[in-house]
């Protein structure tokens, strides 16, 4: 048969089926399927996963801190009225607790300050004995010595006005100075001058006005022409000039004692608040505010009235000012 030999004892089957390559493939194709199909070869090729191992946990001894409840802000706790009058009480008691809050820098205390040296020796520098003084002028001298020696703390501040006399701290400008020594030994004469001047704190400019004004007839004040006529309590004031005549500041000053003539000078003691000190001074080298020393005054040889004036012995005379005295008169 078409060049096959039959040998049925051998292969009877492929001698009847006569295969090809194509049918052996899709018997073996078949085979396969059979084969795959059965449960026991479909367990064996199942991929088992890998056990994952968990890590130990450690233990510690802190416990987790406990995160605040957040309160939506959408949502508002309804607090009861009695609830509301404890938070009311509560927060008035806080309020009582809390110090108050100052601004800018506060101010020194008197454990701050530092203690301001004064020359003894110098506070009772007189030549004029006691027993020459009326009590006004006895009153007058006392109370500007007393405090001096008793004196914690002095500075000179241009327009300051800081004074506690009863810690002895004087933070203040030479006008403050005389208007604080005038309001405690010649009341009424302070009241005089604020009342002319129009203010309650009168300065160099307005002393030097109402001396150069006062008249004849006024109750409180004398005029004084002549230095040498000056006694403890007068009012020494001068305003300086600039080149074209105008005034430009000024210094004013209590009388202490007698002024002392020497030729065409006069040696004045005179209690002050100062930049600087003056000869014999109660303050030390370098200082300054309240203190009692002396200054030079040159004057007219015909009418002894001042012209001039040296800080201190040695120092430069100043001729560019303008002079005027007056002694306050108290009628009590």
């Amino acid at each position: 048969m078409n060049g096959y030999k039959l040998n049925y004892g051998v292969y009877p089957f492929f001698a009847i089926l006569k295969p090809t390559s194509g049918m052996i493939k899709v018997i073996l194709f078949i085979i396969m399927l059979i084969i795959a199909t059965q449960p026991s070869f479909a367990t064996s090729t199942k991929k088992h996963p890998t056990p994952t191992v968990k890590p130990r946990e450690v233990k510690s001894n802190k416990q987790p801190k406990k995160q605040p409840k957040r309160i939506k802000t959408h949502q508002k706790k309804k607090i009861s009225r009695p609830a509301k009058k404890n938070l009311k009480k509560k927060s008035s008691r806080k309020s009582h607790l809390k110090k108050p809050q100052t601004k800018g820098h506060p101010k020194k205390t008197i454990h701050t300050l530092p203690r301001t040296k004064v020359n003894l020796e110098h506070v009772k520098t007189s030549h004029l004995p006691s027993y020459s003084l009326n009590s006004k002028e006895k009153n007058l001298v006392n109370f500007v010595q007393k405090s001096v020696t008793n004196m914690h703390y002095t500075a000179y501040k241009l327009g300051g006005s800081r004074i506690d006399s009863t810690h002895g701290i004087y933070v203040i400008d030479c006008s403050k100075y005389v208007d604080h020594i005038l309001q405690n030994t010649y009341p009424q004469a302070y009241t005089s001058l604020t009342t002319w001047s129009g203010t309650d704190r009168p300065t160099t400019h307005d002393y030097y006005d109402y001396f150069t004004n006062l008249s004849d007839h006024a109750r409180h004040w004398n005029t004084i022409e002549d230095v040498e006529e000056l006694r403890p309590g007068d009012i020494l004031v001068f305003r300086k000039k600039n080149g074209r005549g105008y005034q430009t500041g000024g210094h004013v000053m209590v009388v202490m004692d007698k002024p002392i003539h020497e030729g065409n000078t006069f040696s004045v003691r005179i209690a002050d608040s100062a930049p600087s000190g003056h000869t014999k001074d109660t303050r030390m080298p370098h200082a300054s505010g309240v203190g009692i020393g002396t200054i030079l005054l040159k004057v007219d040889p015909k009418t002894y009235q001042p012209y001039a004036y040296a800080w201190k012995i040695g120092a430069h005379w100043e001729s560019r000012v303008n002079f005027a005295m007056a002694r306050p008169i108290d009628l009590s």
